[in-house]
């Protein structure tokens, strides 16, 4: 057998991220995560709006051309991740929540992430009285603020990819007296996020969610084989970029093994 020329360290690369997968995976080993006070919030943002007779809204789930199919999926992910756990605490409060839907691909794992929610529950009667109320069809964003003006939420949940809509949602959202929560990993739509917003996820805490969330060991384990694989990666280019200015061109040579 010849290995392809110039893989090579691609291949112990992915046999090193699987050893230490699969380590983690049997291991049971305690991996410990920092808090992330956004996600801790949900639960008092669902009991406020409990307390005011008020739904709690969620938005993040793509656009009509940008679907569970688009390189968004990861952050549409991680918002479908935060609506199983709010829509559990909705269920726990008997609070109505409503996740507006803009990309078809979406809606069967929002429809499935609510009833899965909903059953756990012991609720499921609830979500087939109201699911349709719980996903609007929101064909644009003009709809997305009149829906606002319409329940008028206690709370509202803002994570996933987001576009110029954003500051729209989140003023209108707020100036209706919603306590907002947010995260995206769109970089050009976090300042506004961070203007607006309650409680945010920087950046790539959105990613973090299901592991948080989910408290399993093999989700922890995950995140921390990509949280070691991260810092290697900077300590690679840190060394890299010191050695090739000095003139040294050995690790030029190891990626190309």
């Amino acid at each position: 057998m010849q290995l392809a020329t110039g893989r090579i360290f691609e291949l112990v690369t992915l046999i090193l991220i699987w050893g230490l997968g699969t380590y983690y995976l049997y291991s049971q080993k305690e991996v410990w995560m920092r808090r992330l006070p956004a996600l801790d919030f949900i639960e008092e943002a669902v009991g406020r709006a409990a307390e005011m007779g008020r739904p709690v809204t969620m938005h993040g789930f793509g656009d009509y051309d940008a679907g569970i199919e688009s390189p968004y999926a990861p952050q549409i992910m991680a918002g479908l991740a935060v609506l199983g756990h709010a829509a559990r605490i909705c269920a726990r409060h008997g609070t109505m929540i409503m996740a507006t839907m803009r990309a078809g691909t979406v809606v069967p794992l929002a429809e499935e992430t609510l009833r899965t929610a909903y059953r756990l529950e012991g609720k499921q009667e609830v979500f087939e009285a109201q699911k349709f109320e719980m996903l609007p069809w929101t064909a644009s964003r003009q709809s997305m603020v009149a829906l606002g003006f319409r329940v008028k939420p206690a709370a509202n949940i803002m994570i996933g990819p987001f576009w110029s809509e954003t500051i729209q949602i989140a003023e209108v959202y707020g100036r209706l007296g919603a306590v907002q929560i947010g995260g995206t990993g769109s970089l050009t739509q976090m300042p506004f996020l961070a203007a607006c917003m309650d409680m945010i996820l920087i950046g790539e805490e959105i990613y973090a969610v299901g592991a948080y969330i989910d408290q399993s060991a093999q989700t922890r384990g995950s995140m921390r084989v990509v949280d070691i694989f991260k810092i290697l990666s900077l300590l690679f280019i840190i060394v890299g970029a010191i050695a090739a200015t000095l003139g040294n061109n050995s690790l030029i040579g190891l990626l190309n093994w």
